[in-house]
């Protein structure tokens, strides 16, 4: 019993410090009409900060809504992309 607890606390302690030391991506999610959310841009590649979502973002605006209306966005936070849609992110900002 004695053992099973070691191996327990260490595995414990393995997965705390990769907890802590994995970094946080973003997925984007531009929507070019804010009124109909379930038409959706989602970006390919994810992001290492929510200023680079926001960046991406930026450039689908300069695209679809040039005029600098009419749109929404979101930035998730870690989401499990393997799922499909509909994505669980951690949560989502803007």
């Amino acid at each position: 019993m004695k053992a099973f607890l070691q191996i327990l606390v260490i595995g414990l302690i393995i997965w705390g410090v990769y907890a802590l030391m994995k970094n946080d991506e973003y997925l984007g999610f531009y929507y070019p009409d804010a009124n109909n959310l379930s038409e959706d841009i989602s970006s390919i590649a994810t992001f290492d900060s929510l200023e680079s979502c926001r960046d991406w973002v930026d450039e689908q605006v300069s695209i679809f809504n040039p005029d600098g209306t009419g749109y929404d966005y979101e930035c998730g936070k870690n989401c499990d992309a393997a799922s499909g849609k509909p994505y669980v992110c951690e949560e989502t900002l803007r």
